[in-house]
């Protein structure tokens, strides 16, 4: 009777100190800011290092390729988290804070993760360069342009490298390459048209 007890009494604080957080997880990333991305029914959330789940399971996270995995999840770097949403057959990125709020609203084609506080997005712009008058229309430029921004989306460098963009209206378009990388914390090299490099520090 004293040995049933002994095991009662084990099995119970065994099983208080072992208290299961998440189930039915498909896939869980390695903890970067600590938060580790999980994914359940096709949707990827967040758990902290309680193994809380933090950000809710959601359809919006940018999938990245790291080092310490085999397999694409979303991550956060600086406090932020990549988001995306289709808009007219377009992609547009923005960025989520750890509390999953929106800090950084979906209008770029293309960006990185952060890195040491600054990430790289491409920006879509178009200009009137004159006017058609057969057609009785403007004629327009579409161009995409690279930036370094903040962890706010406030713009911190122009990337010179500006190129033409033809939008899609029929199916939907892939983000257009981000053709500059972070090197150093404080350098950026850029590849240009000629496929030479040019290296610009913050």
């Amino acid at each position: 009777m004293k040995k049933l007890i002994i095991l009662l009494v084990y099995l119970f604080f065994t099983t208080e100190n072992f208290a299961q957080m998440i189930s039915n997880i498909d896939q869980i990333s390695p903890f970067h800011d600590n938060l580790a991305a999980v994914k359940k029914d096709g949707k990827w959330g967040f758990i902290n290092n309680d193994g809380v789940l933090v950000i809710d399971y959601r359809d919006d996270l940018v999938l990245s390729n790291l080092p310490d995995a085999n397999f694409l999840y979303p991550v956060f770097k600086d406090g932020r988290c990549l988001i995306k949403k289709l808009v007219d057959n377009k992609y547009f990125f923005g960025y989520i804070n750890r509390l999953g709020e929106t800090v950084v609203n979906h209008q770029f084609l293309n960006a990185t993760n952060f890195f040491n506080g600054y990430a790289i997005i491409v920006q879509f712009t178009n200009d009137t360069i004159g006017y058609n008058k057969v057609l009785k229309k403007a004629v327009i430029a579409n161009k995409i342009e690279e930036y370094i921004i903040n962890t706010n989306g406030d713009k911190e460098a122009y990337l010179y490298n500006i190129r033409t963009y033809i939008p899609s209206e029929l199916t939907i378009q892939l983000p257009p390459s981000i053709r500059s990388k972070f090197i150093a914390p404080n350098l950026v090299a850029v590849k240009k048209d000629d496929y030479t490099w040019s290296i610009y520090k913050l």
